[in-house]
C-alpha cells in the first residue's frame, strides 16, 4: 500500500523562487503516484511536480511518499518546502478521518495504545516508522498511525 501526503503549492506571484502552501491531503492506494500525474483539489487541477519516498523502518509492504503539486507541475527548486525547523511528522490514520502532526521536539510522541493526539476519541493500534536516506529530504523521519476507536478497546477487553 502506498501512502502518500500531498502538498499543494502555489508559486507566488512576487518571488517565482517562492510558493504558497495551499494546503495538504491524503491519499492511500495501490499505484504510486508520478511525476505529471494530476489531482483534482479545491476546484483545481493540480499536477504532481516532485516525489519523495520513504523506506519502511521494518519490512512491510506499505510505502510512504510526499507529493508536491503545482498547478503546472512543475517547480523552481526540488525541495521547496519546510514546516518549520522540524523534520519529524507523524500521521494518525482512522476509518473516519485521517491528522498530519508536525511536533515540537519536546511534544510526547503517539505511542501504541494510548490516544491519537490529533484525532480525539481514537487510539494507536500500530505504528510504522519510514525514514529517508536523504539530506534534503522533508524529513528524516515518519510516523504513520493507523487508530481504532477506543470504546472498541474497552468493549473488548470488558468481554
Amino acid at each position: 500500500m502506498n501512502i502518500t501526503q500531498l502538498i499543494f503549492l502555489r508559486p507566488r506571484r512576487e518571488t517565482p523562487q517562492s510558493y504558497k502552501d495551499e494546503g495538504h491531503s491524503l491519499e492511500i492506494g495501490l499505484i504510486p503516484l508520478q511525476a505529471g500525474d494530476t489531482r483534482r483539489w479545491d476546484d483545481e487541477v493540480w499536477q504532481v511536480a516532485h516525489i519523495e519516498t520513504y523506506a519502511p523502518s521494518i519490512v512491510t509492504n506499505n510505502r510512504f511518499h510526499v507529493a508536491v503539486l503545482t498547478p503546472d507541475g512543475t517547480i523552481a527548486k526540488p525541495n521547496p518546502l519546510r514546516v518549520g525547523d522540524h523534520r519529524l511528522m507523524y500521521l494518525c490514520i482512522s476509518n473516519e478521518d485521517f491528522a498530519l502532526a508536525w511536533p515540537e521536539p519536546n511534544e510526547c510522541l503517539p505511542e501504541v495504545g494510548c490516544e491519537a493526539p490529533p484525532l480525539e476519541g481514537w487510539q494507536v493500534e500500530r505504528m510504522q516508522e519510514f525514514v529517508s536516506d536523504r539530506p534534503e529530504a522533508l524529513y528524516d523521519r515518519v510516523l504513520v498511525c493507523w487508530c481504532i476507536p477506543i470504546q472498541a478497546t474497552a468493549n473488548s477487553t470488558a468481554a
